[in-house]
């Protein structure tokens, strides 16, 4: 069965993009984001997501795209959202270990998937259709 996940392009006033480091798996930075949940649609789950992992109070903007990793059973739904408000009270529950903001050309160790979103949201695209291959 293939998971579905929802992720977030959170630009600050500079246009830096908000990457979080997970404190599991690889270990790696990343967008915020994570799976849908059961009966969960993609922009309750998002907005929900940027929340659990970064503090931030979200509304869902523009789809992005859609990025699909047949070879991994994954697919993945990426929005630009719009910050709201930041819970001064939130703290990471573990799962992530850092966040931060980033300009465009001092992005983090990213996977080459993350990155592709993170330029296309960048680069203003939309209803973006992508199959990454074992490779990418």
């Amino acid at each position: 069965m293939t998971s579905i996940g929802v992720f977030a392009a959170v630009f600050d006033d500079h246009r830096r993009i908000l990457c979080v480091k997970q404190n599991y798996g690889s270990f790696r930075w990343s967008l915020p984001g994570g799976a849908l949940e059961r009966g969960e649609d993609p922009i309750s789950g998002v907005v929900r997501e940027v929340y659990e992992e970064t503090g931030y109070r979200v509304r869902c903007g523009d789809l992005v795209g859609v990025y699909s990793a047949p070879h991994k059973d994954d697919l993945v739904i990426f929005f630009e959202v719009e910050i709201l408000s930041k819970d001064d009270d939130w703290y990471s529950d573990g799962e992530i270990a850092a966040i931060g903001f980033f300009a465009i050309d001092e992005l983090p160790d990213l996977s080459n998937r993350a990155r592709r979103r993170v330029l296309d949201a960048y680069e203003g695209k939309r209803g973006v259709m992508h199959v990454f291959s074992p490779g990418d």
